[in-house]
């Protein structure tokens, strides 16, 4: 295990810094393994969610990886997660099945449902598998690559608790809905959309808070109602701003809607209602199509091609890359993978002493 010391760049808090490691992918998937056993963990389902809590780190997404697991563990200890809980099918109707996760593992009963959606594409096209009760999944990509890997077009949502105000008002009633969508390259990188409906995730305005870095562009509104780029403004007035303005906020409360009709789950509000932790009691939608089943030989990786190609292409800004969605987690994860995961040294401690 290597150590280094690195200070967040841009706009940032004077001396703040975030002592970096560099952990093996194994020693890390081995330890988040040990953790998770140790609470009730079957040892198959302790190494496939800590996988995901690996493989998210290793793309460059701490925060929906190593920096959530502790928080994730607290969870199981609390109850508020059932380790042994698992999710099953409670309705079908044809190629729409409804599952209940019956408050599991997130990241296991996320998995179990993308599965079982390529599993009705392969039969029938599309596949959809709409799940209630759900705690949350971590990252949207995961489950977008998973189909991915099966050859599947894939497009994957969550709602939340409320966590934005709508466009117009100061009072949360929206979440951010994290939405995925992903398409297979063939002898390349998934084309890869993950997004919250937030400007900025949660996740990453704690990282850049904790940094000290500020938002590239305004990711919501300080206290006294102004657009800021200040992470730390953004948290303390609850007020992160919708992608798009009006845009973000009218998707938001779609995909909310389409969630809890499709799933039979909570809606946003409910979830708040509720009063369970952020994450805790989703409806989420897994959607997979069988491009093998609809393709004329090799024209869709030939449409694939000539698509990224002209996109490509455009002359860049100075100082700038034209990458498609999901080009620059996949450069990061063979970097990683050849030179070591780069972890935040406080949250890998605290997982080896859970």
């Amino acid at each position: 295990m290597r150590s280094a010391t690195t200070a967040a760049g841009g706009a940032s808090v004077p001396g703040a810094e975030t002592k970096m490691d560099r952990v093996p992918y194994a020693e890390l998937v081995a330890e988040c393994s040990r953790v998770l056993e140790a609470r009730g963990f079957a040892p198959q389902r302790a190494r496939l969610a800590a996988r995901v809590f690996a493989d998210n780190t290793c793309d460059g997404v701490p925060s929906h990886g190593l920096n959530r697991f502790p928080g994730f563990v607290r969870d199981i200890d609390s109850g508020r997660v059932d380790p042994s809980a698992e999710a099953e099918c409670v309705g079908s109707f044809g190629t729409l099945e409804q599952w209940d996760a019956h408050r599991g593992p997130g990241v296991l009963t996320a998995t179990a449902a993308m599965t079982r959606a390529v599993e009705l594409a392969r039969e029938s096209t599309i596949g959809c598998v709409a799940l209630r009760n759900a705690n949350h999944w971590m990252r949207a990509a995961t489950y977008g690559l998973q189909a991915a890997a099966a050859g599947c077009l894939a497009v994957c949502w969550t709602n939340t608790t409320r966590l934005m105000p709508p466009h117009g008002s100061a009072e949360k009633r929206i979440g951010n809905n994290p939405l995925c969508m992903a398409v297979p390259v063939p002898d390349g990188d998934t084309v890869l959309l993950d997004m919250a409906l937030s400007q900025f995730s949660g996740g990453r305005t704690d990282l850049l808070r904790r940094s000290g870095d500020s938002f590239p562009v305004p990711g919501g509104y300080d206290e006294e109602g102004r657009l800021s780029t200040d992470p730390g403004a953004v948290r303390r007035s609850g007020r992160p701003l919708p992608i798009g303005h009006w845009k973000g906020s009218g998707l938001a409360l779609c995909l909310d809607l389409l969630a809890t009709l499709l799933s039979g789950g909570l809606a946003t509000w409910q979830i708040a209602l509720d009063g369970a932790a952020i994450g805790v009691g989703c409806a989420q939608v897994f959607l997979a199509f069988d491009l093998a089943a609809i393709d004329d030989g090799d024209s869709a990786a030939e449409i694939v091609a000539a698509v990224l190609a002209d996109f490509g292409s455009a002359t860049p800004l100075e100082g700038e890359r034209v990458t498609y969605p999901g080009q620059r987690s996949a450069e990061t994860r063979r970097l990683n993978m050849a030179e070591g995961i780069a972890v935040d040294a406080e949250f890998w401690a605290e997982t080896r002493r859970l």
